[in-house]
């Protein structure tokens, strides 16, 4: 069950990154998670009520969660505008991945040798499917990513600290913390915080399926041990090239179908341990 949820959390952030991703040059990357933020609360909020009841600390840590949410799509965001999704999105994948490995390593929940083997072979994957060495702006790539994928892994880990009774409301408080500081700093630095529904359609439709893969990984993160969960649910460059494959006419290289292999391989391997 927690890889169960870890990959259609990849299934639903990948979609989300490729809306995110239409929607890069068409508005700025604050005003793109402002909307995000604010369709995902809503989204959540509909289903929420029949998987959880929370208490007053859980929306309390999803709003805690929501400021890393914050500083997490709104630089990945600006990553895809600075330099492309194929040096940001890997980046940030593996190491939202790799570091709650390591924090339920220092807890005491430590990997067998599968799934040590798992981890890394599925951070390797994620480089071999998404990385684009010849992209413009290499090194705003590089480190735009890396600051998304630290800040995400702590979204993720604040999150399911949250009792397995509230269900995926934390996730409702998380967005709705995030849209209300997107919209101040919008207002603090004379900023539109808000894109004409026009430009801002993709990140509609980006916020609404990244926040239910969240949701996704929070409440599998709630019940199960989080490193599967989330290293499963970081899959998601995967999807995202496939859908550029299937939709964008963008051709897979031959690095990217091997990736694509390891991948599955490594998320197998975390399932058998």
């Amino acid at each position: 069950m927690p890889i169960l949820l870890g990959l259609l959390a990849s299934v639903l952030i990948g979609t989300s990154d490729f809306f995110g991703a239409r929607s890069a040059g068409r508005t700025t990357p604050l005003q793109s998670t402002t909307v995000a933020f604010l369709a995902g609360a809503g989204m959540v909020a509909v289903y929420s009520p029949f998987l959880g009841s929370p208490t007053a600390r859980d929306l309390a840590l999803g709003a805690l969660s929501g400021v890393a949410a914050l500083v997490a799509l709104t630089t990945l965001w600006w990553a895809y505008s600075r330099s492309s999704v194929g040096v940001a999105a890997p980046i940030a994948a593996v190491l939202s991945a790799v570091l709650p490995v390591f924090y339920d390593a220092a807890r005491g929940e430590m990997p067998g040798a599968l799934g040590w083997s798992g981890v890394a072979i599925g951070a390797a994957a994620l480089v071999l499917t998404s990385w684009a060495p010849r992209a413009v702006n290499l090194r705003d790539g590089i480190v735009l990513g890396g600051v998304a994928g630290v800040a995400f892994a702590a979204m993720f880990l604040i999150a399911v600290e949250s009792s397995p009774d509230a269900g995926t409301w934390p996730v409702v408080s998380q967005r709705g913390a995030a849209f209300v500081l997107a919209v101040a700093i919008g207002l603090a630095t004379r900023r539109q915080p808000v894109a004409d529904f026009a430009s801002a359609k993709w990140s509609v439709l980006a916020g609404m399926t990244g926040a239910s893969g969240v949701a996704a990984v929070v409440y599998g993160g709630q019940r199960y041990p989080v490193a599967p969960v989330v290293v499963s649910g970081s899959m998601y460059p995967m999807v995202v090239v496939t859908l550029a494959w299937l939709f964008m006419n963008q051709r897979l290289r031959p690095a990217q179908i091997v990736g694509l292999g390891a991948a599955l391989l490594g998320v197998a391997l975390i399932a058998l341990d």
